[in-house]
């Protein structure tokens, strides 16, 4: 706790004490510079400690900008009331106080060298100070050029110290003293209260810089933790975003009531507390010159109006910067998942070539003893002594290769060694051919089949084998997602210019995330062992290639619906056609 100090104001007393004092309330002063407060915070203070040491009703402090000679950072107290902000310049359409014309010319006046120092009211180190109004020289010209008369009158003040803050025979700002009373300030103490506000504008100069490095330190920790953050793998965008919120707050002046939100791709990131209607910091997110997002700041109380609004200009380039590495983080993520997104698809296209490669050599292995088994089971069948128990068995033998060899066949169009044989075909034909070997399978396991099949259907061409098997995938699809037994809808009706087919069904259904993979290859939601993920793909790539397409709408606990829409078409008639 600073102890408070009270300098003797009147004539009297040793030069030794008065110096004392001095010096205490110099190392006070100097302890809280060196103590880390805010700029505010410590002008606030040593303002206060001043006007209770020489008992002034009010103490000012004048900083000129370094970067703009227009513009003035004034800190004043007044009756236990502080105030600070930014005077002249343009401080983007705010000020952060008004003052007089008469007062500007009087600043300009003391900052360019003061006033001749053969005036009465001049001391020989430059400073504007006298104790009594009455005590005035009666060149009131003077007075009025330099704007004092009506300072002074202003706030009905009697006496008044304004001694120039000196740096390298620069005048870089001024410590203003005022009291209602007259006698303010003892005479032959003047020269030493000079002495003191001198080594003060050097302490304010120093805590100045030690505030603004502290800024920086401040700035750069954020920036290189941010970096530390980008560089973890496996951190969701949503926890990204909000750890870099969370750095910003302490990179700020007031970082207690500092608030920050990140807006991306039309979501609101924001953290508690955040007022929209406060003044605020923001800076837009861009990547690849497109606009994204951008980066609010706000301080949930108000402060003292500094460079922009509250905030100080570092602050607004930290903000700028902090955007542009954001977009940076951001576009490296996304051009990483691209990349995993795309080697995903090459590795799903090799395990496609090999599964090609397998099912083509797996056909051609199973052809060779197939053909056998059908050829000769064909020969005994017509030997004319063979019993009629026989004979039926070997039809049986002869169907079963005839199925399988189509099994083979459906093998190598998906291995791409068979071409598609379009012809013009009955889709109703097709899915009732497709049915047929299901339909026992639908009353053993519970299911309804419903079949409503447009008559008046036009041909279509296509490859029924191919069309087959998308009916039978989709089939099978459904029968395995309704376990305990649904109902199996399957209807076919025209449409323009071409037929339409829904399967539907009543069970499980499916989440949005999962409808917008189901085609992919490779993915499934059944567990190891009962499918590779490829069937879905096939009929999509199937469909595609008939110039169709496919459709699916599902919800979770609703069932599944399938619509296929196929163009209505015929071949071209042949010269033996029209015969």
């Amino acid at each position: 706790m600073i102890k408070k100090n009270h300098i003797k104001t009147s004539d009297h007393g040793t030069d030794a004490s008065y110096s004392e004092d001095l010096r205490l309330l110099s190392r006070q002063i100097l302890q809280m510079a060196n103590s880390g407060l805010t700029r505010t915070h410590f002008l606030r203070r040593i303002l206060k400690i001043i006007s209770e040491s020489f008992n002034a009703d009010e103490v000012s402090i004048l900083m000129q900008n370094s970067d703009d000679p227009s513009r003035y950072e004034k800190a004043q107290f007044n009756q236990e009331t502080f105030g600070y902000g930014i005077i002249g310049g343009t401080n983007n359409g705010k000020s952060g106080g008004d003052a007089s014309p008469g007062l500007f010319e009087l600043w300009t006046v003391m900052l360019s060298g003061g006033p001749d120092r053969s005036l009465p009211f001049v001391t020989d180190k430059g400073s504007v100070w006298f104790r009594d109004p009455d005590d005035l020289p009666s060149g009131e010209g003077v007075l009025k050029k330099i704007g004092i008369t009506a300072y002074l009158m202003d706030g009905n003040f009697k006496s008044l110290l304004i001694t120039p803050f000196i740096r390298e025979n620069e005048r870089i700002g001024l410590l203003e003293m005022k009291s209602r009373k007259a006698g303010f300030l003892p005479e032959i103490r003047i020269g030493s209260i000079e002495t003191f506000i001198h080594t003060l504008g050097m302490t304010i100069l120093n805590q100045h810089t030690q505030a603004a490095l502290q800024e920086r330190v401040k700035e750069l920790t954020c920036l290189y933790s941010m970096s530390q953050i980008a560089d973890k793998p496996y951190v969701s965008l949503e926890n990204l975003i909000r750890s870099i919120m969370e750095l910003l707050p302490p990179a700020w002046q007031y970082p207690e009531i500092t608030r920050t939100r990140i807006m991306l791709d039309d979501t609101d990131y924001s953290l508690p507390g955040f007022k929209y209607d406060a003044d605020k910091l923001s800076s837009d997110i861009e990547i690849d010159g497109r606009k994204r997002g951008r980066i609010e700041v706000i301080y949930t109380r108000d402060r003292p109006l500094l460079d922009e609004g509250p905030f100080l200009k570092e602050e607004r380039k930290l903000l700028d910067v902090i955007a542009k590495e954001l977009a940076h983080i951001l576009k490296r993520r996304e051009s990483e998942e691209e990349k995993a997104k795309i080697l995903n698809q090459l590795h799903h296209a090799d395990r496609l070539a090999t599964v090609g490669e397998l099912a083509a050599g797996v056909a051609h292995e199973i052809n060779e003893p197939l053909g056998s088994i059908l050829g000769f089971a064909q020969l005994a069948g017509k030997y004319p002594d063979v019993p009629g128990q026989v004979k039926k068995d070997l039809e049986k033998i002869v169907s079963a290769s005839l199925h399988a060899r189509e099994i083979v066949k459906k093998m190598m169009v998906y291995s791409r060694q068979v071409l598609p044989e379009k012809k013009e075909i009955s889709l109703n034909q097709v899915v009732e051919d497709s049915l047929y070997f299901i339909k026992s399978r639908c009353i053993k396991e519970g299911i309804e089949l419903q079949l409503s099949l447009d008559p008046e259907l036009p041909a279509v061409v296509a490859d029924p084998v191919q069309i087959n098997q998308v009916v039978v995938n989709i089939v099978v699809n459904a029968m395995q997602a309704m376990p305990g037994g649904g109902t199996l809808s399957i209807r076919s009706e025209c449409m323009d210019h071409g037929v339409r087919l829904m399967i539907k069904d009543t069970g499980q259904g499916m989440s949005e995330e999962v409808r917008q993979q189901i085609f992919n290859p490779f993915f499934t939601t059944k567990g190891a062992g009962v499918g590779l993920g490829l069937g879905l793909s096939v009929v999509d790539g199937i469909v595609k290639s008939h110039g169709g397409e496919i459709k699916v709408s599902s919800e979770p606990g609703k069932g599944s619906e399938f619509i296929i829409n196929l163009p209505a078409g015929f071949l071209p008639a042949t010269d033996s056609d029209e015969q």
